[in-house]
């Protein structure tokens, strides 16, 4: 093989596959990626057997072949090159990397040791006709996935597929995260479908969708393939049932309370000074002064009390105790600066939603 690249284009594309290698010491050929020539770019493969990530490099191809590459190494190198020409040739089992000014060699084994690129055959099909909304979804509900393996199936995130919607769902048992994608002008759909993506998979996802550009995803029972312009993720699914998270969402509330997101976030803020080590923070709604009282003490830190209006106001006076730090994370995740917040009393969920009702956060209280 022999091929002449961009350091620039090399580079990004290094990076994401670092990732997608295996840190596993007992596999070292996971370390590795497939490097290979074909129709006027060159692929490259890596993969940690739960993800592998293909990408499509431009370059100038001299002579076809393929190659295993330390990744590491290779990234390490190319990093620290300014952005020029580099050439690199298979010769004798070495790796040949030249630039203006450097030569280097790398030991290179058979490449018939490496995995082999996984080839699904989908049962059902997917198409994101703007990828852009696809990374914004993802955003919205990564933070509120599980990272105990007690209950494997909550380590990831749930994609329900129905004719009209699509919704992503992602919970840690303390909070729950649901994104509604709306099908008109947004995605098409073989059929419906249920299945869970890994965490690595969604947050792989969120970092390589820079572009509004289609995504096609195709999936069987135990896998599933997102194609993308220069990027191809493969991914296992997880298996096993998701636990039936309407039955956690509330669907009547004692009190609903219109916010302005800002205000609030900022009161928040300052509260968690005074936390105790359980980022306990307490909200109290007056419905006939149309204010939220917000409190927090710490025995070592002292005490905190804040005020805040209301625009509107109906059910019952609540007060409850949260964490801080899942009531701040899922209202990052609503962009209007107008939000609905449905209180149920100290013992049960809290629901942070859009009035548009195309994101709900629902919040466990801290039981005291």
């Amino acid at each position: 093989m022999k091929i002449i690249c961009l350091q620039e284009n090399l580079k990004e594309s290094l990076i994401t596959l670092e990732r997608a290698t295996s840190k596993n010491q007992t596999m070292p050929i996971l370390h590795n990626i497939l490097l290979k020539t074909e129709k006027g770019m060159v692929s490259a493969f890596a993969t940690d057997l739960e993800i592998g990530i293909e990408k499509h490099i431009s370059c100038k191809i001299e002579k076809q072949g393929e190659v295993m590459i330390p990744v590491k190494t290779l990234l390490q190198f190319i990093q620290n090159l300014p952005n020029t020409r580099v050439g690199i040739e298979t010769k004798n089992n070495t790796l040949h990397i030249e630039t203006e000014q450097n030569k280097i060699k790398i030991p290179i084994t058979s490449v018939n040791e490496f995995p082999l690129v996984p080839k699904i055959q989908p049962t059902k099909t997917i198409t994101l006709q703007k990828g852009l909304v696809l990374k914004k979804a993802l955003q919205q509900v990564l933070n509120s996935i599980a990272t105990s393996y007690s209950l494997p199936e909550i380590t990831g995130v749930l994609w329900v597929v129905e004719p009209y919607t699509l919704k992503l769902v992602s919970t840690d048992s303390f909070r729950l995260s649901e994104k509604v994608i709306f099908q008109k002008d947004t995605y098409t759909a073989s059929h419906p479908a249920t299945f869970i993506i890994p965490q690595k998979t969604a947050a792989e996802l969120v970092r390589d969708i820079d572009t509004d550009e289609p995504i096609d995803i195709s999936l069987n029972e135990h896998q599933i393939v997102f194609t993308m312009k220069n990027t191809t993720i493969i991914s296992r699914l997880i298996t096993g049932e998701y636990p039936k998270y309407e039955q956690i969402i509330p669907t009547t509330s004692k009190t609903v309370v219109e916010l302005e997101k800002g205000e609030f976030v900022s009161q928040i803020k300052l509260a968690s000074v005074f936390s105790s080590k359980i980022n306990d923070v307490k909200v109290c709604v007056k419905k006939n002064k149309k204010t939220m009282e917000i409190t927090s003490q710490d025995q070592g830190k002292g005490e905190f009390y804040a005020a805040i209006n209301l625009p509107g106001v109906t059910g019952e006076d609540v007060e409850a105790v949260f964490n801080y730090k899942y009531l701040l994370e899922g209202l990052a995740n609503i962009e209007d600066e107008d939000v609905v917040y449905e209180l149920n009393g100290s013992a049960s969920p809290a629901v942070f939603k859009t009035k548009t009702g195309d994101y709900r956060h629902v919040v466990m209280p801290i039981k005291t």
